[in-house]
């Protein structure tokens, strides 16, 4: 057992990756288990109304229109789990592994990727407001 503490700072830097990974997979398999993919996820319809029995038309369904807005959010947002798994996954490496290191985590460039990842909502939100305004 003189190999225990390594073996637990290996599952304590790893845990961050392995939770997500692990989300991940349930996600998708709840989609599947409910028939839902990923590409109707990005659609921009409303629910499909029941067709009326006026005049015994058949109602044509609703045109499937596809939302790039949606989908660079879509980009960004799972960008940016990533990137917050592997970046608390370093953050725990350096704590642990990282004796003589008397600075904290030097995060002082990470305000720009931050920013820049928030700029994958904005198309997704000036669709949705100019809908409103509509």
């Amino acid at each position: 057992m003189e190999n225990a503490p390594e073996i637990l700072g290996v599952i304590i830097v790893l845990a961050p990756l392995a939770i997500f990974l692990i989300l991940m997979i349930v996600v998708r398999k709840s989609l599947r288990q409910h028939s839902i993919k990923l590409a109707d996820l990005l659609v921009e319809t409303d629910l499909p109304q029941p067709a009326s029995a006026v005049d015994g038309d058949d109602a044509t369904p609703t045109p499937v229109k596809r939302s790039a807005s949606r989908f660079i959010l879509f980009l960004s947002g799972i960008t940016t789990l990533i990137l917050s798994a592997c970046f608390t996954t370093y953050y725990f490496y350096m704590k642990i592994y990282c004796i003589n290191c008397q600075e904290g985590l030097d995060l002082e460039g990470f305000t720009n990727v931050l920013l820049a990842l928030g700029l994958g909502v904005v198309p997704y939100a000036v669709n949705q407001v100019k809908k409103i305004s509509l």
